[in-house]
């Protein structure tokens, strides 16, 4: 539980907002959630989650019973009040595809402190609902921070709201899997430990990476 009034109020806010967004979803879209068992209960982890839709965020911050952090490219806080907001969800900016050391060391920073935090290890949305390449930095990170990572595969949200609509699409059905929890071994191949997980993002998610 949170320990100041400044991060009781954070909490309050994440989980209010969470029950609206539970309630538009359940109405707007048919939504499940499977392998939430496998969630650990408490402590830090990395959430790596598959991504296809402007919607991932929101279906992870929802249906994980945890707070979550965010990594945000940098041109989402261009807008003070939209970068104020996500802030206030505990996003922080990160400049796409370029050496962001300082983002990495605040993400291993905000693990270190005992949060959650949901990196896309794809780096960006699908652009055909394919699943791309998977890059190394989430299990740099996961290493530096000494934390495990949950890995979550969503399906339908490329129908429901992709890259390349302006509108979603209502009622569509998606699924939010969660997997089973590991840790980054010492010594571990990050090459082999990549296309692992990009196969696993495509079969069935009841198996672990």
């Amino acid at each position: 539980m949170p320990k100041g009034s400044a991060d009781m109020i954070c909490y309050l806010q994440y989980k209010i907002s969470q029950f609206f967004a539970w309630f538009l979803f359940i109405i707007f879209f048919s939504v499940r959630v499977r392998g939430r068992r496998n969630i650990p209960k408490k402590g830090s982890f990395i959430v790596a989650s598959s991504h296809q839709s402007y919607l991932d965020p929101i279906l992870i911050g929802f249906s994980c019973p945890l707070p979550v952090s965010y990594l945000a490219k940098a041109s989402l806080f261009k807008n003070p009040l939209f970068g104020a907001l996500i802030r206030s969800y505990g996003a922080f900016e990160i400049e796409r595809d370029t050496a962001d050391l300082g983002a990495l060391r605040t993400a291993v920073e905000v693990l270190k402190k005992g949060a959650r935090l949901l990196l896309f290890p794809e780096g960006s949305r699908s652009s055909d609902g394919s699943v791309g390449e998977v890059k190394a930095g989430v299990f740099l990170i996961a290493k530096r921070a000494d934390v495990p990572i949950l890995p979550v595969r969503i399906r339908g949200a490329y129908k429901a709201w992709n890259r390349n609509s302006k509108f979603p699409r209502l009622f569509s059905s998606v699924m939010v899997e969660y997997g089973v929890v590991f840790r980054v071994e010492p010594g571990a191949d990050y090459r082999s430990l990549c296309e692992r997980l990009r196969v696993w993002y495509q079969a069935d998610a009841r198996a672990a990476p």
